[in-house]
């Protein structure tokens, strides 16, 4: 312990005696560990927390796989899953949930507010006690059942915020879209399910999925609607394969009882925290490899600078050696002064770290599960003092054993600096190769998603996103019925299309790239196949004018009109996609198609005709083809919420106010969410490609930075050394043409030994970022040309200004340089 403090006593004194040194040592240090410790603690946040639940890595997701299509997805019917409970032989539990939304009233200016109808036993089952009252509702025998209906349990938040944290809410009764619920239990903050961006605040039992207004069976009795997600706990000893096998069983038998809805389809098991993560964790482990390779840069750059400087302390440690300090000893000093440089780049690298955080939070996308638990926690702190520690260690180390080589009693002779120094400049090479083979992996990398990123910004969405503004609003059943639905959303159209500023107006559900959607079956006339073969389209309600408002192209036929009513004859329009893909060379205008039994509230089993055609749009995703699609008149398909679309002349936000007092005029007791431009979906979905391609380049024009850097200050180095070498040449006769010539191709050599190490590897490692990309190729020559060039063009520059001062060299001067 005595020497350790002696040596961090030295070792301080040393460091600060180079004052200029060790601060581009912490800053270079600073800018690796800070970037480091920013993406770790995104990647413990969303990839390593457990799930804030008991057991979470026995919590799987059972999911439907369409066999015919190839396909999975999330969405279960409330049939399947009643069976897949009675039947499974793998599972301690199994639960069921559905989020939306709902107005709440009663406490205050009306408000949306999150929901979540689930099992009665789901959230005992994920294992977090409640913090007052019960954490379940009351049995569902059978689909009939509407037990719990009119119960509810609510977040800490809501509580908090809503209920001014009131000690006797058990009991209480808060109205959601009319219909008064009884809290019946409060759930503590570290309660969030299921995980998304915006936190549930009221959890209703899956029997309000029971309950309908009309004489029509609720959603929930149709086999063929998938919309509920199922989470279940399986049992000890039972692992996710042999839990596969056994849905899949149940499954197949499924799908020979109800062949015309479950034919083709089959169910599968994965972890909760796989599946909420999904394809993010495989973007988050390449950013953190990328970071990875900028520490490495940046510990090979402090270890060219401590090469440097060994070079002027070989005499030191020489003399150490021959007072009697072992080569170890010599060791451990200079380790602990490496090891000090890098706890100092840990320390400036979380103040980096609160800055490279902001910029993540600012473009990460909500999208992202548990991106916005991302800080500076004990796991994050341990990780920067660990990468400190560790950085140190390998930057120092090479360092350390040349300048304490078995030769140091030849550099106490006058010839002795000769091999040393030989040998330390190859080693500097070898560093600067390697960090010109990184940063060629680096920026290549970057080169590609910027392309990328580029081509899906230039992708058409179909419509015309500026100038309109967006909103949803929510009919509460209990007092709205079907016409009084489109009344209303009529009677909102003719006001907004009244107001200054305003073009047109209308209504959609689901709006274009909200991430909702509805898929539905469907049969042509005159075509019948089995129910199972059947088609499907994805489908949306819209109002009279909503082509218009959006800009969505007529290409045939006519759009809605107020005509077109619930005893009208029935219509649809369809896009040219479908038209394309059914219909081929024959004109679909005239012809008719038959959507789903039951699939939408109020809509009615019959052929509808084609009366319009109008151009694709990407509601899905704009990397996403467009897919078959179809449009249903409000008028004939009245919806309890919708999203209106109001374009403007000007900024829509100026008309935010005007349109909620509109809304508030015609009923005071309606809220309005989710006011956004519609230019804010479109940008919505470039977030997550953004961020990846800004943090990505980042990482590259800071290994850029780092490779000019290193590669100026070698060759500055290495004209300073060899001063005495270029005076003899220039006396000898030599120009100062040829002296920059031999310093530039040095510079030169080091580059194109650099990439040819880093464009093979380019070649390899961006395989991995293929699902990163949009219409571009991971090996996309123009950018690996382009990249090359780039490298060379900044080795030529780096090594310009040490040529220059080469060629300057006055040869008296020089023959008396030491």
């Amino acid at each position: 312990m005595g020497s350790l403090i002696r040596d961090v006593k030295y070792g301080l004194r040393m460091l600060a005696n180079s004052p200029g040194f060790t601060l581009v040592a912490v800053l270079t240090l600073a800018l690796g560990i800070g970037l480091n410790a920013a993406i770790f603690s995104v990647v413990y946040a969303v990839v390593l927390n457990p799930l804030p639940y008991r057991q979470p890595d026995r919590l799987v997701m059972i999911t439907n796989v369409d066999t015919l299509r190839h396909t999975r997805f999330s969405s279960f019917s409330y049939p399947d899953f009643a069976d897949l409970k009675v039947q499974n032989q793998s599972f301690e539990d199994i639960g069921v949930g559905n989020t939306g939304d709902a107005t709440l009233t009663g406490t205050g200016r009306p408000e949306r507010v999150q929901l979540a109808a689930i099992s009665p036993d789901l959230i005992e089952m994920l294992g977090i006690p409640p913090l007052m009252g019960q954490d379940r509702f009351p049995p569902v025998s059978s689909t009939a059942s509407t037990d719990g209906a009119t119960e509810a349990i609510v977040s800490r938040r809501f509580w908090q915020s809503r209920l001014g944290s009131d000690p006797n809410v058990l009991g209480r009764s808060i109205v959601l879209d009319g219909k008064p619920y009884a809290i019946i239990g409060v759930m503590p903050a570290r309660f969030e399910f299921p995980l998304q961006a915006e936190p549930v605040d009221v959890w209703l039992s899956s029997a309000t999925l029971m309950v309908t207004t009309d004489n029509e069976p609720p959603m929930a009795a149709n086999r063929g609607s998938h919309f509920l997600d199922v989470v279940a706990r399986l049992k000890p000893g039972v692992s996710q394969a042999q839990a596969e096998a056994n849905v899949e069983t149940i499954g197949a038998a499924l799908a020979k009882q109800y062949r015309d809805t479950n034919a083709h389809r089959t169910f599968a098991v994965e972890g909760l925290k796989d599946h909420l993560v999904g394809e993010t964790r495989r973007t988050l482990m390449i950013l953190f490899g990328a970071v990875g390779f900028l520490l490495l840069m940046a510990c090979a750059n402090v270890a060219n600078l401590l090469l440097a400087r060994a070079t002027t302390r070989s005499k030191e440690m020489a003399v150490r050696n021959a007072l009697g300090a072992s080569r170890g000893r010599i060791v451990a000093q200079l380790l602990t002064e490496s090891v000090l440089l890098a706890v100092g780049g840990g320390i400036a690298g979380l103040i980096l770290f609160a800055w490279a955080q902001g910029v993540l939070m600012r473009f990460a996308p909500a999208s992202i599960p548990r991106v916005g638990q991302t800080s500076l926690n004990l796991w994050v702190l341990g990780f920067t003092i660990a990468v400190s520690v560790l950085t140190g260690v390998i930057f120092g180390l090479a360092p350390a054993l040349h300048v304490t080589s078995p030769q140091l009693a030849e550099t106490l002779k006058e010839g002795g600096r000769t091999a040393t120094t030989a040998s330390h400049n190859r080693t500097r090479a070898i560093l600067m190769v390697a960090q010109f083979g990184i940063a060629v992996v680096l920026l290549i990398g970057a080169g590609l998603l910027i392309r990328s990123l580029g081509r899906l910004q230039s992708v058409n969405p179909g419509f015309h996103a500026e100038h309109v503004l967006t909103m949803d609003i929510g009919l509460p059943d209990a007092r709205y019925t079907a016409q009084q639905q489109y009344a209303f959303f009529d009677q909102l159209k003719t006001r907004l299309d009244a107001l200054p500023g305003v073009r047109s107006s209308s209504a959609v559900y689901p709006l274009p790239l909200s991430d909702d959607n509805i898929a539905i079956a469907f049969e042509v006339e005159g075509r019948p196949v089995a129910k199972s073969d059947e088609p499907d389209t994805n489908t949306r309600i819209v109002e009279p004018g909503y082509f218009e408002t959006v800009g969505i192209p007529l290409a045939r036929g006519r759009v809605f009109t107020s005509q077109d009513q619930e005893k009208s004859p029935q219509v649809i329009i369809i896009n040219e996609t479908l038209a394309r893909t059914i219909f081929s060379k024959e004109d679909p205008i005239g012809k008719h198609i038959k959507l789903g039994i039951n699939t939408l509230p109020g809509s009615k089993s019959q052929m509808r005709e084609i009366v319009g055609i109008v151009g694709d749009v990407h509601h899905r995703s704009l990397r996403a083809d467009s897919g078959m699609e179809a449009y249903l008149p409000e008028t004939q398909v009245p919806l309890d919420e919708l999203s209106v679309v109001v374009r403007t002349d000007g900024d829509p936000r100026a008309l935010v106010g005007v349109v909620r007092e509109q809304v508030n005029q015609i009923d005071p007791q309606l809220s309005v969410a989710k006011v956004y431009p519609l230019e804010h979906y479109v940008a919505a979905s470039l977030a997550e490609p953004r961020l990846d391609t800004v943090l990505l380049g980042i990482f590259a024009a800071v290994a850029l930075l780092l490779t000019a850097i290193g590669l100026f200050g070698m060759m500055a180095y290495n004209v300073a050394q060899r001063t005495h070498e270029i005076g003899i040449r220039v006396a000898l006769g030599a120009q100062p043409a040829d002296v920059m010539r031999q310093i530039v191709v040095q510079a030169g050599r080091l580059a194109l030994v650099g990439l040819a190490v880093g464009l093979p590897a380019a070649f390899v490692l961006t395989r991995l970022m293929e699902s990163l990309l949009f219409g571009v190729s991971a090996t996309d020559p123009p950018t690996f040309v382009g990249v090359a060039l780039l490298l060379a063009g900044v080795s030529l520059v780096a090594a310009i200004v040490p040529a220059r001062r080469a060629m300057r060299v006055d040869p008296m001067v020089a023959l008396r340089y030491e």
